[in-house]
């Protein structure tokens, strides 16, 4: 069986997790073959919202050469770059595009994969390329990867429709837990509260909202909200007048978010105590899809989504109309907590740990002929200390500015 993995690879850190499932499907004994690009146009991503280039020499930067693994790297174009650059307009993105889809048809063609890997699988570039492939086989089967859940870190779930609300998950119901599995969930979940140093919740009488990356996928798609302002107004405006309103700012967003705390006096903005701290003495946990609206239910939460994402047909999280408002109080039942371990259950039963396989080894020979991107120890050592550079440069920069 042939496995192309699809990453242009604009996150050094996802890198590593690709190349480790590359390998992981080879001990397998599957064919593999990474196909990567060396760059990424974007019009913005997390907190950066102007049109940049993500420069992928992390490519030598991860380690892909020394993993063994067959791979081709798109070339970078810079006459296309510094067109984006100059003008991030629609016409030249798809320029950049199809430039991009003549190396990828040729990898296509010689490699006849019967399954393409891709991480997510919802960004504009990774769209693209579905197009392409579906363009060659309609019948093409795909499997999408996204981090797990518990915890995000060092975990993730593939789904052969897509992720979050994209996902065959979305549209499940899980089935009833019978005595052995809710003994179990029960078990998991005592363990999972304590390991965060919280063995029990308490209601302490504040909503507790997790804000999130107003360019991530779950905001862009399958949001109501596109900013993070307009869902805290709707909260205001929704909810018990006399309850606290705690708001804890994305891990990865670029500023505190200090400047929410004058929306409302009810609004605390709090991006010190620890996120499981703040989930076990909520009221109730509102947001519109975070990951931390899964996790409040191991603290037996009641939990409301304003947003669409993978718990969509659970029932173990209410989807709150918004055209009405969030009752005053809000008690999670016993049948609520069923329906809550089921889908735990169901979820913990599909992430996987990411691999932990050798990354050093030597290259693989594929049993055809196709183009493989080499890099030689000249060009990635040259590559490396550009890198160093540029490192020591910014945090220069960073600390005189």
């Amino acid at each position: 069986m042939r496995i192309l993995i699809y990453e242009a690879m604009p996150d050094i850190t996802r890198a590593d997790v690709i190349t480790r499932i590359a390998r992981d499907y080879e001990n397998q004994g599957y064919t593999v073959f990474l196909l990567l690009d060396e760059d990424v146009q974007l019009l913005k991503r997390n907190d950066i919202v102007k049109p940049h280039i993500v420069n992928c020499l992390n490519v030598i930067r991860s380690g892909v050469p020394k993993t063994g693994v067959p791979f081709f790297a798109t070339p970078l174009n810079r006459p296309l770059n510094k067109k984006f650059l100059e003008d991030p307009s629609i016409k030249t993105l798809e320029e950049i595009s199809a430039y991009k889809s003549y190396f990828h048809e040729k990898i296509l063609k010689k490699f006849r994969p019967d399954t393409i890997v891709i991480w997510n699988g919802l960004m504009d570039y990774q769209k693209s390329f579905i197009s392409l492939v579906k363009s060659f086989n309609p019948t093409q089967q795909f499997l999408f990867l996204e981090s797990g859940w518990f915890p995000q870190k060092n975990t993730y779930y593939s789904d052969p429709q897509g992720v979050n609300a994209a996902s065959s998950i979305s549209r499940a119901t899980p089935p009833p837990l019978d005595p052995a599995q809710t003994s179990e969930i029960k078990k998991w979940k005592t363990l999972y509260r304590q390991s965060y140093g919280v063995p029990k919740s308490r209601d302490n009488g504040y909503y507790f909202v997790p804000l999130q990356l107003e360019t991530d996928t779950n905001i862009t798609l399958f949001s109501p909200f596109k900013g993070m302002k307009a869902l805290l107004q709707w909260v205001i405006d929704n909810t018990d007048p006399v309850r606290p309103i705690v708001v804890r700012p994305h891990p990865l967003s670029d500023t505190n978010h200090e400047e929410f705390n004058r929306l409302n006096d009810r609004i605390h903005v709090d991006g010190n105590t620890p996120l499981q701290k703040l989930i076990a003495e909520s009221h109730a946990v509102i947001g519109i899809n975070s990951t931390v609206l899964l996790e409040s239910l191991i603290f037996e939460k009641p939990t409301i989504a304003l947003g669409q994402g993978i718990f969509q047909n659970s029932n173990a999280i209410y989807l709150q109309p918004l055209d009405s408002s969030i009752p005053k109080n809000l008690n999670n039942t016993a049948p609520q907590v069923v329906l809550q371990e089921a889908f735990l259950y169901y979820l913990k039963e599909r992430q996987r740990p990411i691999p932990n396989s050798d990354l050093n080894s030597k290259r693989k020979t594929l049993p055809f002929d196709i183009e493989i991107t080499r890099y030689s120890t000249i060009e990635q050592a040259i590559s490396a200390i550009k890198i160093r550079a540029r490192q020591c440069l910014n945090s220069l920069f960073s600390h005189t500015t």
